[in-house]
């Protein structure tokens, strides 16, 4: 196996990036498309990671703030993979970058749950810490919908049938998506937010395929070369 440099939670919790932006939007534009990438390169072999999350995925030792300073990333770990065309499944990974409909009890969720994990990622390179930083899946059910709004039957149908969907801690008052407030467009741009915002969708129904994803405009109005994203599409096992 080819050396890489750290993981990326250790890169954000690094001395370099304690204080200001970890990343410019360039930048985590180039380590999104790479993410993708790579869960393209997964889901079309039917397999979901289950465990996409800043841990697991390795950072090349060279990466640095400066939009110079290419960075190379690659998903690693799939010790809780498992095969998309086997359901029903038991709830994996890191709390934080759990999908609801997994925290909600859903015994047959598919590879969206990745696309959620990787939008809790692009928020979490963006500001350097995590959108859904709690313990627990309550807490962590409670903090996605103090975010972005109780889901209603019209913008997510399927949430009263969930199993766990009763014990939910919903906010006592509705109120829409705080993500415009916390990523303004100083922070992420138009186009940004637009990818981020469909990642997040607590309605997997909603969520953009990788493919689909890497056909946005935030990407296919980008200027970077050919050549600083080369390897997209490797994963280190």
């Amino acid at each position: 196996m080819e050396c890489v440099g750290p993981n990326l939670h250790d890169v954000l919790n690094g001395s370099r990036y304690r204080s200001g932006r970890p990343f410019t939007e360039q930048q985590v534009r180039l380590i999104m498309r790479q993410l993708l990438a790579g869960a393209k390169h997964m889901h079309a072999r039917r397999i979901m990671h289950r465990d996409i999350k800043p841990g697991n995925i390795l950072v090349s030792a060279g990466a640095g703030a400066d939009d110079r300073e290419p960075v190379s990333v690659k998903i690693c770990d799939l010790g809780l993979a498992a095969s998309i065309t086997k359901p029903a499944y038991g709830q994996a990974g890191t709390v934080r970058y759990m999908a609801p409909e997994m925290l909600l009890g859903k015994p047959d969720y598919d590879a969206m749950v990745d696309m959620w994990s990787l939008g809790c990622v692009m928020a979490e390179l963006l500001t350097g810490k995590p959108l859904f930083d709690g313990e627990d899946d309550m807490e962590v059910l409670s903090l996605i919908f103090g975010v972005l709004g109780v889901s209603e039957r019209t913008t997510w149908p399927a949430f009263k049938s969930l199993p766990l969907a009763a014990m939910v801690p919903l906010p006592p008052v509705r109120h829409p998506s705080m993500l415009p407030k916390l990523f303004p467009k100083k922070l992420l741009s138009a186009d940004g937010f637009g990818l981020l915002q469909r990642l997040l969708s607590c309605d997997a129904d909603k969520r953009p395929s990788a493919s689909v994803a890497l056909r946005s405009p935030w990407f296919t109005k980008d200027t970077d070369s050919a050549a600083s994203v080369s390897a997209t599409a490797k994963m280190a096992q």
